[in-house]
């Protein structure tokens, strides 16, 4: 059994200074007992140096860890050179041993000769691990000689890297970016080839107080931010708006499964429980103060206001809102959040005045209170708008009461307030919408088969792509299943004047209020159409039928009375503007044509009172005064 012999020298790592002043590891160990003619020379030494391919200096993490092999400048020890009987029958026997397992030299390079200096490149297999001990070994004689070699870990791989994010992320904790450090500690954490490094674990520790030290900080804003009766209430939510992330951020990134980082652990979980804590106290403080901020914007709108200050923004407000409730969709039955769309003059009139936000809050709390099924409109508001009726030129009290009742399922008020508004409104778009309201409070009722809207809906899809029998079919499969409902014939209507067919489309207006004689949309379509072609006894046999029939409304007395002006019966036309005006005596258009039909029969001081009355009415408008300058022409040259 050969006999092992640890070299004396060899048990310790010398640092060999070197020519750039910097101490690299190495280590000597006998190679070969006798030397020389006849083994007179005796024993040969050998220093075995880290190094690197190319044999750079300094030596560093990267150079040594560079390359297929890690390398070794073998130098001789001694008044001694190595030659290539050294390398063949000494050096090549030299091994590493690690971990029960012995590496031999994978790599040599030729003989490096420097003046009179002779070295020795070897590499050995990178599953060697430089961070833990291994031993140089070599037979000679009947022995083993073998030398214990450790590399200090500023040469082991990854060193560089793992220092520089561990010394980056001190420096931003330094500066108070705790979240960009935390960043760099994870690089740290997720390389597990770090873990040989004691900054691998201090990283760990490190990270979690600088969680701790942003969670503090952001606290410490929060308290302040809150405390503090000089931040107004939208400064206090945009501060909560801007915490509650970073609140949100510890509670879901401190815990790290992926880094083995347990909610549960000692020096976590308080700060976990903080993060949860102020997460909850953030969103119950928002939720507060976006209710007195919305109770701010929108208590003036509930309180109202037809005499005061703020009397003209009511009104504004309001008629706004009319107008977005007004455009909903109400056929979607599906519907889960409100879509509206305000006219351009509307939304101006909100900028001009500095009304948005109000109007907006007031939106989106209708919203809110929909999406929980309650009556989107706060109980208070309608008997204030009810209150203030008179300073509005449209119904805008049945409107949003009909929209609030349609949406809330009491159909049979929608209903009663949809002829309410049909009596004075002057805005055919208003009332067409409305109109198509109580078609489907007759369908909801139970008055009509649901199936109807479906097919009309396809008809009017297969007419958009140019598909005019399946439009056709499908309005007629409609007719057939709902002879008695008005809808399918009035829809049938306008498909017939998109496709320029007036004879078709007035038959089926016509069959349509001739069923449904309360359908005023089909009478001021069919209206509409006789007028356009100037075929006024018509308009006026239609709009007679119509007011006969219930509807005597604004609408259909003023356009009647646009009818017999058309027919040159200006009495009669006088006699349907009055009407009108007596339904809705704040009318711009009706004293405009009470005006033009006085002046038509040459009363001019009654045509004069009129305009007069419809400047005053809109001082704005251009035409009241056109016409009054006019009649003074008239009067001027006496015609």
């Amino acid at each position: 059994m050969k006999n092992i012999v640890i070299s004396t020298f060899g048990i310790v790592l010398f640092l060999t200074v070197v020519g750039v002043g910097q101490e690299v590891p190495s280590v000597q160990m006998k190679i070969k007992e006798k030397s020389g003619f006849l083994g007179l020379g005796g024993p040969r030494n050998l220093e075995i140096q880290l190094s690197n391919q190319n044999r750079q200096l300094p030596l560093s993490s990267e150079n040594v860890s560079s390359g297929q092999y890690y390398f070794f400048l073998c130098k001789p020890a001694g008044d001694w050179k190595i030659d290539a009987d050294a390398v063949k029958d000494d050096i090549s026997k030299l091994t590493v041993y690690q971990n029960e397992q012995k590496f031999p030299i994978a790599w040599k390079s030729d003989i490096l000769v420097d003046g009179a200096a002779t070295s020795l490149l070897v590499g050995f297999p990178k599953t060697v691990k430089l961070h833990q001990l291994f031993l140089f070994q070599i037979p000679v004689g009947e022995a083993m000689v073998q030398a214990e070699f450790t590399v200090p870990q500023e040469y082991w791989p990854g060193f560089s890297h793992v220092t520089d994010l561990f010394n980056e992320a001190n420096r931003l904790v330094a500066g108070r970016q705790y979240r960009e450090a935390v960043l760099s500690f994870e690089r740290i954490l997720e390389n597990t080839s770090f873990q040989i490094f004691p900054q691998y674990a201090e990283a760990r520790d490190r990270r979690t107080k600088a969680f701790d030290a942003f969670l503090a900080e952001k606290n410490a804003e929060y308290q302040s931010a809150m405390g503090n009766p000089q931040t107004d209430i939208k400064e206090k939510i945009a501060k909560v708006d801007q915490l509650k992330p970073d609140f949100q951020f510890v509670l879901d990134s401190l815990p790290r499964p992926a880094l083995n980082i347990s909610s549960i652990e000692a020096t976590v979980s308080p700060i976990v429980t903080r993060a949860r804590d102020l997460v909850f106290a953030s969103a119950t403080t928002r939720d507060s103060l976006q209710r007195a901020l919305d109770d701010q914007n929108i208590r003036w709108i509930l309180e109202g206001s037809s005499t005061g200050k703020n009397g003209y923004l009511f009104v504004y407000m309001v008629e706004s809102i009319g107008w977005a409730m007004s455009s909903l969709d109400f056929a979607d039955t599906g519907l889960t959040s409100l879509r509206y769309r305000l006219p351009s003059d509307q939304q101006a009139r909100l900028t001009k005045f500095n009304l948005n936000e109000s109007f907006e809050t007031f939106m989106r709390i209708c919203n809110e209170r929909f999406q929980t099924n309650l009556p989107m409109l706060r109980i208070e508001f309608l008997p204030t708008v009810r209150k203030d009726t008179a300073a509005f030129s449209l119904p805008f009290y049945s409107i949003l009461k009909a929209v609030n009742d349609y949406f809330y399922g009491n159909y049979g008020p929608a209903r009663d307030e949809i002829f309410k508004i049909f009596k004075t409104c002057y805005e055919s778009e208003i009332s067409a919408r409305f109109d198509f309201m109580r078609i489907l409070i007759e369908i909801r009722q139970g008055r009509a088969p649901g199936e109807v809207l479906r097919l009309v809906t396809e008809a009017q899809e297969a007419a958009g792509k140019k598909d005019d029998q399946g439009a056709k079919d499908k309005f007629e499969q409609a007719r057939i299943i709902a002879p008695n409902f008005g809808y399918p014939l009035f829809t049938l209507g306008q498909y017939f004047v998109r496709v320029n067919d007036p004879i078709r489309a007035i038959n089926s207006f016509t069959r349509a209020f001739q069923v449904d004689t309360l359908y005023l949309s089909a009478y001021r379509e069919c209206y509409n159409l006789y007028r356009r072609q100037a075929i006024y006894k018509s308009c006026v046999d239609v709009l007679t039928l119509a007011i006969q029939s219930g509807n005597d409304y604004w609408e259909t007395n003023y356009n009647i009375g646009i009818a017999y002006q058309g027919d040159g019966d200006y009495a009669r036309s006088i006699q349907a503007f009055e009407r009108a005006l007596g339904i809705s005596p704040r009318n711009y258009e009706t004293n405009i044509q009470l005006g033009l039909a006085y002046q038509n029969i040459k009363n001019y001081p009654r045509a004069r009172d009129y305009f007069n009355k419809a400047l005053e009415i809109d001082t704005q408008r251009d035409e009241a005064v056109n016409y009054l300058q006019k009649l003074n022409e008239l009067q001027r040259a006496g015609k």
